[in-house]
């Protein structure tokens, strides 16, 4: 019998496999390194479209905050007009106030009735004088009660004062002016804006 070496030929498919082998090992890493390639492009793709975003998102925040500054501003400019308008509404209320109060009193005061102070704070008056008789002080404190244009007429104090070379008394009364003649300006109370903001 022949013997057949067969060392060459197996040293030739070694070679051949080993060659295949290593085709396989750089196939593979190319697959590898192509997939990782494509999946970071897709991820970098992604991460761009989210930058564009989140830019075209601080864009309008920065719009919008510049918006609410100016908002605010508006809103403290229409409060100053409001209080404004409020204040020339009270100087257009109780700019004729003085002249008829005055004109009120001097129709009401009956004869034998003399002041000798007047004292108006805010819309309260006090009112220091003589009078002739109580009945003269009676019929002036009705007059009072029953005027529109003052409320709450109240008498402090009353004495007789006997020193003079008639007998009088000395009085203190007080009243409030009515709100439509003279607003308060504590009183008033700013329109409710709530709805409209």
């Amino acid at each position: 019998m022949q013997s057949i070496n067969l060392l060459p030929w197996r040293a030739a498919q070694r070679q051949h496999d080993k060659k295949r082998y290593i085709r396989l090992l750089v196939i593979c890493a190319l697959g590898a390194f192509g997939v990782t390639g494509l999946i970071s492009a897709a991820i970098n793709q992604l991460l761009l479209q989210q930058q564009q975003r989140n830019s075209y998102l601080q864009d309008k925040i920065a719009l919008l905050d510049a918006q609410i500054v100016h908002i605010s501003i508006l809103k403290a400019d229409k409060s100053i007009l409001e209080q404004k308008m409020r204040l020339v509404q009270q100087l257009q209320l109780s700019r004729n106030a003085t002249p008829t109060i005055f004109d009120q009193l001097a129709t009401l005061v009956p004869t034998g009735v003399t002041f000798t102070t007047m004292q108006r704070t805010n819309n309260l008056m006090v009112i220091e004088g003589h009078s002739e008789s109580n009945n003269h002080l009676a019929k002036f404190m009705r007059k009072l009660n029953q005027s529109l244009v003052f409320l709450q007429a109240e008498l402090v104090s009353i004495k007789a004062n006997i020193s003079a070379t008639q007998v009088s008394s000395e009085f203190k009364l007080t009243f409030v002016i009515a709100p439509h003649i003279a607003p308060h300006p504590e009183r008033q109370q700013p329109k409710s804006t709530d709805g409209a903001n």
